[in-house]
């Protein structure tokens, strides 16, 4: 019995010791770093009107909700909708970070940011600027890079006015 007891304490810890070996951690903030520094890279390419680099972060099941509530799925289905936007010569975005965490297993990492998102207003033919707060979930399998598989847009209400 002794021996079984033995045999099993040391099963549990060779299964302990294989899974501590297969797992791989790293600080989160360097991984929240690397997604931000990737997130720029991103805005470089829509200020240079590259599609192809604004749309390759985007998971090919990819879901983005706008502002409005509607949905995008799927990295083609974004890539039409970012091909008509950067057709609109008043089309900006700006990210402003606000919070930001990742997992220590280097997979997995969320970032908020405040987001100005600018177009041309279709009524005044004016640029129109959209304050919005941006979710982003993003994924990075082993030995690959970070790709986005969700983001969710919400409008900022405006600041009411001050009574005086």
């Amino acid at each position: 019995m002794a021996r079984r007891m033995a045999g099993r304490a040391l099963a549990l810890v060779a299964g302990v010791l294989l899974l501590a070996g297969c797992s791989s951690t790293i600080d989160p903030q360097t991984a929240v770093d690397a997604v931000r520094f990737t997130e720029q890279g991103q805005l470089q390419s829509i200020e240079s009107g590259d599609l192809t680099g604004v749309v390759r972060l985007y998971a090919d099941d990819a879901v983005l909700v706008r502002p409005d509530g509607s949905r995008l799925e799927g990295g083609a289905a974004i890539a039409d909708a970012y091909g008509a936007l950067m057709e609109d010569p008043n089309f900006a975005l700006t990210i402003e970070p606000v919070a930001g965490w990742a997992s220590e297993a280097d997979d997995l990492a969320v970032l908020t940011s405040t987001v100005n998102f600018t177009t041309t207003d279709p009524a005044t033919g004016e640029a129109s600027t959209l304050p919005m707060r941006s979710q982003t979930v993003w994924h990075k399998a082993p030995g690959g890079s970070w790709m986005i598989v969700s983001a969710y847009n919400v409008a900022i209400a405006p600041e009411p006015a001050a009574a005086e």
